[in-house]
């Protein structure tokens, strides 16, 4: 702490002598009064310089106390200075954490929407399905039926077929029996046909002679 001393009301009345002397003519020196008002004023300004001496050292201590105090706070201020700087980019180091963290929990919750989306449709999905398999069972039942009616629809189209197949048995041994015939009537179609184109060929010739002889008789 600073230690300052107050000057007295002695050594204020012992300044103003000083003062006032020094303005005293020089023969007030020549006289015994004069001397002792010297040998009192230097023993005043002894007394004096010692006082202030004393309160000059007070002052450097004092000085010399603020000096190590100024130079212990700057030396925490710059700890303090320091320790923000630092703090400072940890401070910024948490906000780009904060933000790539706030980044993760808005992608997080994207992603989340969309299996949302994605649950929502494969429940839509799936209840479509459980239709569709309710539906396939009375489809099932159905087509069961349609299947015994077709399979009594077969047993009835193949005795069909076995007594067409009878029918065509005897259709073909027909046709056969006609095939037959018909090469029988075409072989004397045949021979009717040069027997007509024969005697065709004689009744032509017959005919010319007819009319030849018929025109000799008519010139006579």
């Amino acid at each position: 702490m600073i230690q300052t001393k107050k000057i007295n009301s002695k050594q204020t009345a012992i300044i103003i002598l000083m003062l006032f002397t020094a303005k005293v003519s020089a023969d007030v020196y020549t006289t015994t009064e004069g001397f002792d008002k010297i040998k009192s004023n230097l023993q005043n300004s002894k007394e004096n310089q010692d006082e202030y001496t004393k309160n000059l050292e007070t002052v450097n201590k004092n000085i010399a106390e603020i000096t190590k105090a100024k130079n212990t706070v700057q030396k925490q201020k710059e700890s303090v200075t320091q320790q923000i700087l630092s703090n400072n980019e940890s401070y910024k180091k948490s906000i780009l954490q904060e933000k790539e963290i706030q980044q993760l929990i808005l992608s997080e919750k994207q992603k989340q929407e969309q299996e949302r989306i994605q649950i929502e449709q494969l429940e839509k999905l799936l209840s479509q399905i459980k239709q569709n398999q309710i539906q396939r069972e009375t489809l099932i039942m159905d087509y069961t039926s349609q299947l015994q009616m077709a399979q009594e629809d077969k047993k009835s189209w193949k005795a069909r077929d076995l007594e067409l197949r009878g029918q065509e048995s005897k259709t073909i041994q027909s046709l056969r029996g006609l095939a037959s015939e018909e090469v029988t009537w075409s072989n004397k179609r045949k021979g009717y046909e040069i027997e007509v184109k024969r005697w065709a060929s004689e009744v032509e010739k017959q005919q010319k002679i007819n009319d030849t002889y018929q025109g000799l008789k008519d010139n006579k």
